[in-house]
């Protein structure tokens, strides 16, 4: 099942697509709770409202969810007569939902009048005042309190009394972990709750109460000489992910990516700019252009992540740059650590955190044929739901509009 507003990489996978709005056409929240918009001297949140209409049979993603919730019956999406609790949809959500009493999605104007900011009864008029003041809420952080924050009592009462914090006690960085300690002593054979024998020894080596630093898997598994360089992935601020695949003013910026390698490596293999190369891991092989610069280690290669594209996907021409010069690296990550011999192989992700082990790839770079013209691999064309039309070949909209001022 799939919600979205666009034919993203997704929609062909997809059972069932649940047709989104844009964020132009719905509410939404950036909230304290999640990714907030603070920064060291203040704590913020905000909203965004709908401006436009859907002219099509859309709902926004949250409405639906929620509306799902209280058809089944899920706990908290249901009153204690089994009737919605949020009939009014995400609006009503942000609105009313708490997480503990007083604390809900927004911070700014809660309590009855909206005089009162953390903590607070609902407000049935908070939206309304996120409106009056251009979507933000904001408070600053008392003068006394923006420095040693986590030992600092005028910032500990304030983060108290706006539900930052439970209690205005001192918040103590622990170098050694207690938390980690209780792994590797269970591990060790000491309290009720054991693991499984097979992962005992690599508990008790890696949930180390310590910073520690150990050669990364997958370098220490294969052949280091056959694999001589590191391959990592950045984001792009124009496309942080591939969410804006659509909009032709970003694809302007970014719309095909190149393998980043310092001048000298790339003069010892007989590289120039632009050049076509196999990058190869112990994985598989991708075929990618390369570009010389002087700023990055020599045994790193990099590359911008979310630019390359399936031809097809986000109802891009099949002939567009993201799809014949764009790429990704995700076809030589292995999702597992290579073999070693080993009956049952291990996640190639972190063993504490389990996040994938993006930054511990291995690869060897080797000049392509000279014909070569598309990056690999290329597989078919992705097909379009269907009454989607084809995409405008060139785009009028606005064409007219000049700043003010501009001569003609």
């Amino acid at each position: 099942i799939c919600s979205d507003a666009y034919a993203s990489e997704m929609v062909p996978y997809a059972d069932l697509i649940l047709p989104d709005t844009t964020y132009l056409e719905r509410w939404d929240c950036i909230s304290l709770l999640d990714r907030p918009i603070c920064d060291a001297d203040g704590v913020a949140d905000s909203i965004r409202q709908p401006v436009l209409q859907p002219d099509r049979d859309v709902r926004p993603f949250q409405d639906v969810l929620i509306e799902l919730g209280a058809r089944l019956g899920l706990p908290g999406l249901v009153k204690e007569d089994g009737s919605p609790r949020y009939p009014g949809g995400y609006a009503d959500y942000l609105v009313h939902h708490e997480r503990k009493p007083g604390v809900g999605m927004l911070a700014g104007w809660r309590g009855p009048t909206g005089g009162e900011s953390g903590i607070g009864g609902v407000n049935e008029h908070q939206l309304e005042a996120y409106v009056a003041h251009q979507c933000f809420w904001r408070e600053e952080v008392p003068a006394g309190g923006r420095y040693f924050k986590h030992v600092n009592r005028d910032y500990l009462d304030w983060a108290t009394r706006l539900g930052l914090i439970d209690k205005p006690e001192p918040v103590i960085l622990q170098l050694y972990s207690e938390v980690l300690q209780k792994f590797r002593l269970a591990a060790q054979g000491f309290g009720e709750i054991q693991p499984p024998d097979a992962y005992r020894e690599r508990i008790a080596t890696y949930f180390d109460p310590l910073p520690l630093w150990y050669m990364p898997f997958e370098e220490a598994m294969v052949d280091r000489q056959s694999f001589p360089l590191h391959a990592i992935t950045q984001r792009p601020m124009a496309m942080y992910h591939s969410w804006g695949s659509q909009n032709a003013w970003l694809r302007q910026i970014h719309g095909e990516n190149r393998l980043h390698m310092h001048r000298a490596t790339a003069q010892a293999l007989g590289l120039g700019d632009d050049d076509w190369v196999f990058v190869t891991s112990h994985h598989g092989r991708i075929k990618v252009q390369v570009k010389l610069m002087d700023g990055v280690n020599p045994h790193t290669v990099w590359t911008w992540n979310a630019i390359g594209k399936r031809a097809g996907a986000w109802n891009l021409d099949p002939q567009a740059a993201e799809a014949r010069h764009g790429f990704l690296l995700n076809h030589i990550i292995s999702e597992l650590l290579p073999d070693g011999g080993q009956p049952n192989r291990y996640g190639n992700c972190d063993p504490v955190t389990g996040q994938a082990a993006w930054y511990d790839l291995r690869v060897r770079i080797e000049k392509a044929p000279a014909e070569a013209g598309l990056t690999q691999p290329q597989f078919p064309t992705l097909p379009l739901p269907p009454d989607l039309p084809a995409p405008p070949r060139i785009l009028r909209k606005m064409a007219g509009i000049r700043t003010r001022g501009e001569s003609r």
